[in-house]
């Protein structure tokens, strides 16, 4: 921490990084026990008003100068926002099988998750090949589309393996 009640350089104002490292200096008295969270709250507010050296010399009055004491990380890091926070993750449960949990396993594995990716092109190209080359096509080709919900039910449906029904609970 600099010595914000020298009077030489009181009247000088303060940049951006010059009260981000007095909020900074107060966070450590705050993990210190120096002061208590409303202490904190109060002179961090006054900080980030400052305009001059002088106007900070009031909020380290009674501080002693930590600047040479080694600081852990976690207390001059600022905290995080919580609307940018990531997801907290769900317990992870070792299985052995590589299954995923309970996740069910497509048929034929690689092999089903390319016909369901597929399916929906499959479908327009019959649509279209029987639309235009069969007489009165496209009012009876919609039906090829059915052939994507079809797909799913049977490479991920009742017939796909999942660690439940491999394990009988």
């Amino acid at each position: 921490m600099s010595d914000y009640s020298d009077p030489a350089t009181a009247a000088q104002r303060l940049s951006n990084s010059d009260r981000d490292g007095a909020v900074s200096a107060l966070a450590r008295a705050l993990a210190d026990g120096r002061i208590t969270t409303d202490e904190f709250t109060e002179r961090s507010t006054a900080a980030k008003s400052a305009v001059t050296r002088g106007d900070l010399a009031p909020l380290f009055a009674d501080l002693p100068d930590t600047s040479a004491q080694s600081i852990p990380a976690s207390a001059t890091a600022p905290a995080p926002d919580p609307d940018f926070a990531p997801p907290v993750a769900r317990e992870q449960v070792y299985d052995p099988t590589g299954n995923g949990g309970g996740r069910r396993q497509p048929l034929g594995g690689t092999a089903g998750r390319v016909i369901v990716s597929l399916s929906p092109f499959i479908a327009l190209g019959l649509f279209f090949l029987f639309g235009y080359y069969t007489p009165d096509g496209f009012r009876w080709s919609w039906i090829f589309f059915v052939l994507i919900p079809i797909a799913g039910i049977v490479v991920y449906g009742p017939g796909a393996n999942s660690r439940r029904d491999r394990d009988g609970y």
